[in-house]
């Protein structure tokens, strides 16, 4: 039975190909339109009727094809939403009839072989579905999952995946808030849980906007590190990748669960963005008459999703590494071939100047893809005029009732090689009839779904009659992949032992290595075995960074003898790879000040970017505890020189400690012999960044009692109004003055902020007032207002903005014309325009806020269309109004807004029509938000990202600040955008027709 189950599959992928079927003039029409990489041939496998607004499809163990429906995109909830089972009634390989196998969903977004039925995802629940009496319907509907936030439909979870460590896995980001369709889309989802098991796992509301992972047969159910938007995938060894509109392809390097072994490391992100050729990389449409709406940013990946692993062993060698994705937006598949780096990987065009699969046709919308039996890729084309969301189309796309347009069509295509490939599965697979050795040879297969199935199968089964055969296939495997999947199924059946590890640890491909340490991990009962630890010690010189990597997650778990030598071996030799040294620190927990030490002795002799940061996050670290904080010994330890502690290393640590704190508060007390440490040297070869750390701690610690002080402090008056001075020595010794005794010093430091001093000591000199005073800093800038420089102007608003009165005050002089509107930064505006008290909310708007009709605005400056732009100028007005919150291609300017360049192949009208009246849309990502803490203080800005313990907030001037979720009592997203009206107030016509040359020319 084995040799004759082993010569079909060699006969499906070897034998005669079959000729297409006939196609309509339409499907006809439809394929010509297609330009695909050169080598391969595009084939109509279904089309309407059969299929109608496809968006996943699964084959299972007996050839049976599930394609999921959804109709009701963007707007309809009435559960329209389908699974169809796709049939060949005639023989000839291709599905000639459907079958409705479920129905009454309402947004569904993936399907999954599971048991004897189906698993489909459908926000706000994962729903099991099964066929017990063969009628080709499910008569069984359980709900697995319940509390996913029903949200936009490109954001709710989709794309189950039967992992390659036994758990199915769930892709899934947070909701998007919306602002128009509130009502269909305000769902802001609740607690993630089992709704049959009281008592199993229950994740946070909405799982924090996260991925997830499950197992319906032991309800298991945990949260992961990253999210993606619609899609995911997997490399043959495990690592998941992600993708989400312009970022087109990223991976989760750190797992949660080790970010959770160290509660006082904030990590802001858990992914890595792996392509080359950058976010909101350009592709190369073909389209005829794209059909563009307000966020389609021409010739850029905006819209990317679908994003699959090939694994199906029939492309050759060229695509064994290489991802798909789909850009619906622009009728296109990218690919790129992925390659190794560090911890993570790099990703870069499989092709130059061209993508793999393009189409003429404005309609074609490939939206996910699937890997089938034979090898082919299949492309699920969702075929409609328009993919955009309502939330961000133009009023007149909305009303014009083409929505949707397709609404009865919808495609899906298989890519072959030139020479074709069988098209023989559809409902002629046996699988399920396969003996348990049958099965376990299938796990040798050069086509990942075969393995796959196979691996699904016998876990399902857990039957321990394979557990020797299994055992086996780890040591003579033809194919490392299968190594891999034997060594879970081992785990899955809890048979897993010693020798089957220590030989997986040996074997020469490195992805086999590292899921060996992974499994190692899960056998606590093994880890007892001096052997096993030996060699996942011994791993610290492993050739691949990869492995080095896993070996460094794991070793966190372990409390064996040489476990702190082996983690500083591998950053040794790994420290300028960031995920190495965020690994190191997860697995340090209570021995953040041992690892320090040995850092100071290992890393301290050469600086670099990397270490700097890894330094950084060790000083937050320390600072985050609440007890035993190593922070009193890491002052007691501090000299100005010396090859113990160099000044990089100090000023690089004690920025953690402040970032940590300025946030936080400082949650240590300290000594005056701690403070004393922090004491400024101002000597002209302490280093800038040193200084100024220093003094932005000992802002937050208080000065010492000390005489020390006193003496410090007459020094830096005299240094202060030196002007031969270092300009950081000078602003070091502004800032002690103000520390010290402000009242004293009042006069120096109004005049050093009225004079012409360079911009940093009249911007000391004035924080240093508004410590003492703020009404006082306040009057003394408006009573100088025009002799202030842009920065000090900046810094000066800075200050109003802390408290209400000075609010108040600030507007009023806007409003008397005495500070000009235009000196507030536009996210500045925005916070005003929608703060917390209600007065304040109403004055702002009532000052900043332009009345006067956007669409009466864009039309006046229609003009700047017809005009004849110069992109040199329209660079300097970018400079002068833009660069505050935008760059352009990744530099000149602060990344707090989208990137300009993305804009460059917009329509004109388009990119007027988003300066002048922003909230028309908001680019999805970039909602403003006011985040309060439990100590009531806020902070504004656009969430950069998420982890399970922390946001990252991105600030206005493009700074970042990290925030632990525990400190944060709520967050709020403006309903306007983070670029307020009146841009016109400070641009004319003629700059406006320079600046959108600039930025077409970009």
């Amino acid at each position: 039975m084995r040799y004759f189950i082993i010569f079909l599959i060699i006969l499906m992928y070897s034998g005669p190909t079959q000729s297409p079927r006939p196609l309509s003039a339409e499907h006809k029409k439809a394929l010509a339109s297609f330009q695909l990489i050169e080598g391969f041939r595009i084939e109509l496998v279904a089309a309407e009727p059969l299929v109608a607004d496809p968006v996943a499809m699964e084959v299972d163990e007996r050839g049976r094809m599930y394609v999921v429906e959804m109709p009701g995109y963007p707007l309809d909830l009435g559960k329209s939403g389908k699974v169809k089972l796709l049939k060949d009634t005639n023989g000839d390989g291709y599905p000639d009839k459907s079958v409705v196998f479920a129905d009454q969903f309402t947004l569904p977004t993936g399907v999954m072989r599971w048991q004897k039925g189906i698993i489909v995802t459908d926000a706000p629940d994962v729903w099991y579905l099964e066929d017990t009496n063969g009628d080709d319907k499910a008569d069984v509907r359980k709900k697995l999952l319940t509390g996913f936030a029903l949200s936009n439909p490109q954001h709710n979870l989709n794309t189950p995946v039967f992992g390659l460590d036994n758990w199915i896995y769930l892709a899934h980001e947070g909701e998007v808030t919306p602002f128009v369709y509130k009502k269909e889309f305000g769902d802001k989802g609740s607690e993630i849980r089992f709704p049959d098991n009281p008592n199993a796992p229950v994740l946070a509301r909405n799982a924090h906007g996260r991925n997830v992972r499950f197992r319906p047969d032991t309800y298991e159910l945990e949260e992961l590190a990253g999210k993606t938007q619609y899609g995911q995938t997997f490399d043959p060894w495990g690592h998941q990748l992600g993708t989400s509109n312009a970022d087109h392809l990223f991976h989760e390097v750190l797992a949660a669960r080790y970010i959770a072994r160290n509660p006082n490391l904030l990590v802001p992100d858990a992914t890595q963005h792996i392509p080359d050729h950058g976010n909101a990389a350009e592709v190369y449409p073909i389209t005829e008459n794209p059909n563009d709406q307000l966020l389609t940013d021409r010739g850029v990946i905006t819209s990317s999703c679908g994003v699959t692993w090939y694994n199906g062993g029939a492309f050759g060698e060229r695509f064994n590494n290489v991802t798909f994705v789909g850009e619906p937006s622009h009728n296109l598949v990218h690919a790129d071939v992925i390659t190794d780096k560090g911890a993570s990987f790099v990703a870069s065009r499989l092709l130059e100047k061209k993508e793999f699969l393009a189409s003429k046709d404005s309609w074609f919308r490939p939206v996910s893809f699937y890997v089938g039996p034979e090898g082919a890729l299949y492309v699920i084309d969702y075929y409609r005029q328009s993919i955009e969301h309502p939330e961000w189309m133009s009023e007149e796309m909305v009303k014009s009732g083409t929505m949707y347009n397709g609404k009865d069509k919808g495609r899906i295509y298989r890519i072959v090689p030139e020479k074709g490939l069988p098209m023989n599965w559809l409902g002629k697979l046996r699988l399920d009839r396969m003996s348990g050795d049958d099965l376990v040879d299938l796990l040798q297969s050069p086509n990942g779904w075969y393995r796959r199935t196979a691996q699904r199968l016998l876990y399902q089964r857990q039957d321990k009659a394979v557990v020797k055969p299994l055992k086996r296939l780890t040591e003579l495997a033809k194919r490392p992949e299968a190594k891999v999947h034997a060594l879970w199924l081992l785990d899955g059946l809890k048979s897993v032992d010693t020798d089957v590890l220590l030989r997986c640890l040996r074997a020469k491909e490195p992805g086999v290595r590292e899921n060996a340490i992974r499994v190692a991990e899960r056998q606590p009962s093994l880890l007892t075995d001096k052997r096993l630890t030996d060699a996942l010690l011994a791993m610290q010189a492993d050739p691949s960074a990869k492995v080095r990597f896993q070996a460094l997650c794991t070793l966190g778990d372990l409390t064996v003898a040489g476990m702190d030598e082996a983690r500083v071996a591998i950053l040794k030799q790994d420290i300028d790879d960031k995920w190495a040294a965020l690994a190191a620190l997860t697995s340090a927990a209570g021995q953040e000040w041992e690892l320090y030490q040995v850092a100071l002795r290992e890393f301290g002799n050469a600086p670099s970017p990397e270490k700097k940061e890894f330094f950084a996050y060790l000083g937050a670290t320390m600072a985050n505890k609440k007890t035993d904080s190593e922070v009193p010994k890491l002052l007691a330890s501090l000299t100005e020189s010396g090859p113990n502690s160099p000044a990089w290393v100090q000023s690089a640590v004690l920025s953690g400690v402040a970032r940590l704190w300025q946030s936080r508060g400082v949650t240590v007390a300290l000594t005056d012999a701690n403070r004393q440490a922090l004491l400024p040297d101002f000597s002209r070869s302490t280093a800038p960044d040193l200084l100024s750390v220093k003094m932005d701690l000992l802002r937050l610690v208080g000065l010492p009692k000390t005489e020390a002080v006193r003496v410090q402090a007459e020094k830096a008056a005299t240094l202060a109004i030196d002007a031969g001075q270092p300009e950081g020595v000078r602003s070091a010794a502004v800032r002690l003055l103000a520390l010290y005794n402000p009242q004293a010093y009042q006069n120096l430091l109004e005049r050093l902020v009225i004079d012409p001093n360079p911009d940093g000591i009249r911007k000391a000199a004035f924080e240093s007032i508004s410590q003492v005073s703020g009404p006082q800093a306040c009057a003394l800038a408006l009573r100088d207002w025009t002799k202030l420089s842009p920065d000090v102007k900046q810094t000066a608003v800075g200050v109003f903005l802390r408290n209400a009165g000075q609010i108040h005050s600030l507007l009023d002089a806007i409003d008397q014309q005495k500070v000009a509107r235009t000196d507030l930064t536009w996210p500045q505006m925005v916070r005003l325009m929608n703060y917390y008290d209600a007065d304040i909310r109403a004055h702002a708007r009532k000052v900043l806020a332009v009345a006067e009709d956007r669409k009466a605005v864009v039309q006046r400056y229609m003009t700047a269309l017809n005009q004849q732009g110069d992109a040199g100028r329209g660079k300097q007005v970018f400079q002068q109004v833009c660069s505050a919150c935008h760059q352009m291609g990744g530099k000149n300017g602060q990344a707090f807004g989208p990137d300009l360049a993305s804009l460059r192949n917009r329509n004109p009208h388009s990119i007027l029509t988003e300066i002048l009246h922003p909230n028309n849309s908001i680019a999805d990502g970039y909602d403003y938000c006011t985040v309060t803490l439990r100590n009531g203080k806020q902070t504004a800005g656009i969430i950069a990202n998420e982890t399970a313990t922390a946001v990252t907030l991105r600030l206005a001037g493009g700074s970042e600040t990290v925030i632990a979720r525990s400190d944060i009592a709520g967050i709020d997203k403006a309903q306007t955008s983070a670029m307020p009206v009146g841009l016109e107030a400070s641009i004319s016509v003629a700059q406006m027709a320079d600046l959108l040359a600039y930025i077409r020319q970009q």
